[in-house]
């Protein structure tokens, strides 16, 4: 959905420290102790903590990159950061200018690939009773593997062979399976560019701790881990994430972090407005434009069978290749997914919101979401995507309806 300017970040999150837990990076625990010594008793229970519900399953909501589609521009060719391209596409009489990850599939070049580098973190969510939620740790949600192992074996990292409608993709990652599949008129057999698609090169980073201040915390229960959906304010966390994580990690515009959490969603001001399972976002640093996602592993049954597992990432991973700055210009289109009214981005996920298919890899059946296709966006007939599709899955078989119905 359309970003909301974020509210000014609460000045506890400018006290957080960091310190060794573990084998674990610690974000917030010398704030621990002093904080638990003044908490009132009822504080120190979750019964206590505002109630979150399932409610309208959300991504990108609450969030602003500050990167102007000026700035973005000038990041696509800037020789620090990953490898993506600048174009323009023409509707009726209006252009768009976009800029995706990854080479021009519409113009031929000697190597068509690109391999972007990621920086898998997971996020260990700490409340100030204790409440716990590590992606990295196996519990009874999942008694087979961790959230981590699960998302470290899954098509967003690991490559396989993919068949979409009768269709050879090819083998890759899912994401490029999309991004080829999306693009089919060139990367087809016998297209300009057949080795045309991203392959990202991942490494994990040690667990990172992030202690949630008091008036940021809620839960629901769940029956299974700790029992517990947990969540933070959206508001507080993504700021926290920019100006505290992410400077830890020592990185580059040319990596992209992605922050791996574990049945642990956000909500948008107040708990009732919930709930955010994953998004990704863009900042100016002194080094360039800074990119990075987040997303939920979620398998404790909260939002049901359709946000299960990699879901969350699929849709942000995909997104992030797409519409890296989250500035890409789009026709008016809504209505569909998770979008109740209009908007007007190549955001790729939120038409299709929920809507999952079944692939199995390294012996587990994952939930990767659908996908929308570029044509799909920019009222192409036909489509350049595979089998004449508007979406990964052949949901869509036609270009997105003008929003508001009737409109130009």
């Amino acid at each position: 959905m359309q970003p909301r300017p974020l509210r000014k970040e609460s000045q506890t999150s400018t006290r957080f420290r960091r310190a060794p837990i573990g084998s674990a990076t610690a974000l917030g625990i010398g704030l621990f102790a002093a904080l638990l010594s003044v908490l009132p008793a009822s504080a120190a229970t979750s019964s206590a903590l505002p109630k979150i519900h399932p409610g309208h399953v959300l991504y990108d909501v609450g969030i602003h990159s500050g990167v102007t589609r000026a700035q973005a521009v000038r990041a696509a060719v800037a020789a620090s950061s990953f490898t993506h391209y600048k174009a323009t596409v023409t509707v009726g009489t209006k252009k768009y200018t976009y800029v995706i990850a990854g080479q021009n599939p519409a113009i031929k070049v000697t190597n068509p690939a690109s391999t972007i580098k990621v920086l898998l973190v997971p996020l260990v969510m700490m409340f100030i009773n204790g409440d716990t939620w590590n992606p990295a740790r196996k519990d009874s949600c999942d008694s087979g593997a961790s959230a981590l192992t699960r998302t470290q074996n899954s098509p967003i990292f690991k490559s396989q062979s993919w068949t979409w409608g009768g269709t050879k993709i090819g083998t890759g990652q899912i994401t490029d399976a999309f991004q080829r599949a999306e693009f089919w008129k060139y990367a087809k057999p016998g297209g300009i560019n057949p080795g045309f698609g991203i392959n990202l090169s991942v490494t994990t980073h040690r667990a990172v701790t992030v202690l949630v201040p008091p008036a940021d915390e809620a839960t629901n229960t769940i029956g299974c881990g700790n029992g517990l959906e947990g969540a933070a304010n959206i508001n507080w966390l993504d700021p926290f994430i920019r100006r505290t994580v992410i400077p830890s990690l020592k990185v580059s515009p040319a990596t992209v972090p992605i922050f791996l959490l574990h049945n642990f969603v956000e909500y948008v001001g107040t708990a009732s407005n919930c709930c955010v399972l994953g998004y990704h976002n863009a900042f100016n640093t002194a080094a360039g434009v800074q990119t990075y996602a987040l997303g939920d592993y979620d398998n404790g049954a909260f939002f049901g069978f359709s946000a299960s597992d990699i879901s969350a990432l699929t849709h942000e991973v995909g997104e992030w290749q797409n519409d890296p700055y989250t500035t890409n210009p789009t026709p008016a289109w809504g209505n569909v997914g998770q979008v109740r009214g209009c908007q007007a981005n190549l955001e790729v996920g939120d038409p299709l919101s929920g809507t999952t298919f079944s692939d199995t890899l390294n012996g587990f059946t994952y939930q990767p979401q659908e996908l929308a296709f570029f044509s799909w966006f920019y009222h192409q007939r036909p489509s350049l995507g595979v089998n004449g599709w508007y979406s990964d899955q052949g949901k869509f078989k036609i270009p997105a309806a003008n929003c508001p119905p009737g409109g130009a």
